[in-house]
């Protein structure tokens, strides 16, 4: 493909993508360093997909190697990685994207609420008995709101860190969404935005995922069923209007 330098490039910085700049900006960048060879990916039109920064011809000076060649015969190099690896393993390999990774999730969201309940619960007695009601109310409302602010703030991380924009955790409070933002959150490993591969522990947890949804919508259908057969029941009916002429006739009356 011809790289022009008129031509609108993205690239990511940090899990963001940034753009559009021309080609002569990013070669300014990589120049000073703002853009790393490996963890950052350029993208132009006519590409099939996203690619190492350090993939992209003459963004990034290349030096010379000037091979000698030796009368006798040389000794083995050490092992050097092949020249041109995926995306996918050279990620991999570094892990330095930003934001939380899985286990940092599992803990503040699985763990840590568990936990703090029961310390909590522990302890309320022993404040209860040397606070005042006021200090008592205060301890009570932080008890409730930090394990949700926590949980909120490495959610938001986690994206970031599988390569999203931090934006989508609202995606959580749109149906449908939720399962495919939620399924990024609780599954992908870093970067995946990306290099779109799951690792032996991803593959797992994608099971376990998909598998645990699969039982609730089952389990929301059931009840739903089961709520519609029991309206349809004359009986039921009859038996919800009693108590509803029995809840009326209990109101006082207006002056």
């Amino acid at each position: 493909m011809k790289q022009g330098a008129d031509d609108a490039w993205f690239y990511t910085r940090g899990g963001e993508r940034i753009g559009p700049v021309s080609l002569s900006e990013l070669r300014i960048k990589a120049g000073e360093g703002a853009l790393h060879p490996r963890l950052d990916m350029a993208w132009t039109q006519g590409m099939d997909e996203w690619k190492p920064a350090g993939d992209i011809d003459g963004l990034f000076e290349r030096k010379t190697v000037v091979e000698e060649v030796a009368a006798a015969p040389a000794t083995p190099d050490p092992y050097q990685p092949p020249a041109h690896q995926e995306a996918a393993a050279l990620l991999a390999q570094d892990g330095n994207w930003p934001g939380a990774r899985r286990r940092t999730f599992y803990l503040m969201t699985l763990v840590f609420p568990f936990v703090w309940n029961f310390c909590c619960a522990a302890l309320g007695g022993f404040f209860a008995e040397r606070a005042g009601p006021e200090l008592i109310g205060v301890l009570m409302v932080v008890a409730m709101i930090l394990p949700v602010i926590l949980s909120i703030y490495v959610g938001v991380q986690r994206l970031a860190n599988t390569g999203m924009s931090r934006w989508w955790y609202l995606g959580n409070l749109v149906p449908i969404l939720n399962f495919w933002v939620g399924y990024r959150m609780f599954v992908c490993p870093a970067g995946y935005a990306y290099h779109k591969k799951l690792d032996t522990i991803g593959v797992v947890l994608a099971v376990i995922y998909w598998l645990l949804i699969a039982l609730w919508l089952l389990a929301m259908i059931a009840i739903v069923a089961v709520f519609f057969g029991l309206a349809g029941n004359p009986e039921i009916r009859q038996q919800f209007n009693d108590a509803l002429q029995e809840a009326l006739k209990q109101q006082p009356a207006a002056p």
